[in-house]
């Protein structure tokens, strides 16, 4: 690669793994949090070569974007990464404070209350939303619940019930649930770039025991296999059932042409 290519990823301590030696290898890693990253990758072909989007950001533009195989973060077991909290004198969830960063995982909470807790959950058109800073304590005084996403993962704060909703996701699908995966334009990335983003991801996984790594991360996994490729599936169709999605779109992933690329 003769000239830096830039990527968009959000700054999460678990992503840490898959831009292991990127800028060594000719990329530049533009950071933001995901709301913006999806807008800027949608409105700013030229700026975002590639970007690390939720499944969400993909679907609703999905017919112009491609995924990259191989590579994504999920997790199956309780991070700390994505919570629900919960008022514990409320007996229904009219009112929903949500981070202000996210996508997806205002999604998966409204699908994990209507799928697994009926007795809470509001059907969608009822439901109010409150986009807030991500401070548990100060959301659930505007609202019944709280939705708040951890870039460093950790446990929640004492004293406030909430629910693990990749645990909870796990529960309801036997699937990990897929927190981001590499997007790109068909006609904008190489094979190549590809097997770099590929290579950078292997190296990240073989140093997740050394120093640079911190144990809290452990239960990230970042091939993207046959159980995450059917948790981004059922992620659409449950999203289309509850109509949040117009219809269930196709992952399509970019098609190398180098042999060895993939898992």
């Amino acid at each position: 690669m003769s000239e830096r290519r830039r990527l968009g990823i959000p700054d999460a301590t678990y992503l840490k793994p898959l831009v292991h030696g990127l800028e060594d290898v000719g990329f530049d890693l533009h950071r933001d949090i995901p709301a913006r990253l999806s807008i800027e990758f949608r409105d700013r072909p030229d700026f975002l070569r590639g970007a690390f989007l939720s499944p969400i950001d993909f679907a609703r533009h999905g017919g112009n974007f491609r995924v990259l195989p191989g590579v994504c973060a999920a997790s199956s077991k309780p991070t700390g990464t994505v919570r629900l909290y919960v008022n514990p004198d409320r007996k229904k969830i009219s009112s929903m404070a949500v981070d202000i960063r996210v996508t997806s995982e205002i999604i998966l909470a409204r699908i994990i209350l209507l799928e697994k807790f009926p007795n809470l959950g509001t059907e969608k058109d009822r439901m109010t939303f409150i986009p807030m800073e991500p401070d548990p304590s100060a959301m659930l005084k505007k609202a019944d619940a709280a939705l708040v996403v951890s870039f460093k993962t950790g446990s929640a704060p004492s004293g406030l019930f909430s629910l693990d909703l990749v645990e909870e996701w796990y529960d309801l699908t036997d699937c990990p649930y897929v927190h981001g995966m590499w997007v790109v334009r068909e006609d904008g990335f190489t094979d190549e770039e590809l097997h770099a983003v590929i290579a950078a991801k292997q190296r990240g996984v073989d140093a997740l025991s050394s120093p640079d790594f911190s144990s809290s991360i452990e239960s990230f996994t970042y091939d993207f296999g046959t159980g995450e490729v059917e948790s981004v599936t059922e992620f659409f169709r449950y999203s289309y059932y509850h109509g949040i999605l117009g219809d269930v779109p196709d992952l399509n992933f970019f098609s190398p042409t180098l042999d060895g690329v993939g898992n």
